[in-house]
């Protein structure tokens, strides 16, 4: 299926199944095309640009898509386990009732992007910039916003537990009540009932 793989070549309208993505160095380009129970696993995407394209039940465990632009694209029932955004710009794309876990978003522009029923914990926002960020129903426990301001994301909806943040850039975050008591923590505030 992906044998007319050749170099410099983009692909338009395309439809993929139940195949396994080639480790390749061309400079690939897919336009408004499909992929589904495609194996992206542990495989160097630094050099493909996706755009308008949709991703279903794929596998991208480990996979480098460090250094890329993405826009409009849409993952859904996806393991992205281990996958590296880092220095990537993510535009106009959803992620949706998918594994994130142990992920590396580290430097990422985003715009207009959503999480919808992710798993992201232990993933690193590291110095990444979130514009029209929504993140619903997450879970980001123990996941690293460092360098990150928070302001106006709302996170009232996901779990947070041993969330790694400065007291900087949580300023401005949205939290729901329980939320807040657990960060209260990190402000080194003690809760005690009066009698």
């Amino acid at each position: 299926m992906f044998d007319e793989v050749v170099e410099d070549e983009t692909f338009y309208d395309k439809d993929y199944f139940n195949n396994k993505f080639p480790n390749t160095s061309y400079y690939l380009s897919f336009r408004n095309c499909n992929f589904t129970n495609i194996d992206f696993s542990n495989t160097d995407l630094e050099r493909v640009d996706f755009m308008s394209c949709k991703f279903i039940s794929c596998d991208f465990r480990n996979a480098n898509f460090s250094n890329n632009g993405i826009k409009d694209l849409t993952f859904t029932n996806c393991n992205l386990l281990g996958i590296d955004f880092n220095s990537s710009t993510l535009i106009d794309s959803t992620i949706k009732d998918s594994n994130l876990d142990y992920s590396n978003f580290s430097l990422v522009k985003f715009n207009n992007f959503k999480f919808n029923n992710c798993s992201l914990k232990n993933s690193s926002f590291n110095e990444v910039k979130l514009k029209k960020v929504v993140f619903n129903h997450c879970n980001l426990c123990n996941a690293e916003f460092l360098h990150t301001s928070l302001d106006k994301i709302k996170l009232n909806t996901c779990e947070i537990n041993s969330i790694k943040v400065s007291l900087e850039d949580l300023r401005g975050v949205i939290v729901n009540m329980n939320q807040a008591l657990d960060l209260s923590l990190l402000l080194g505030i003690k809760i005690e009932e009066s009698d």
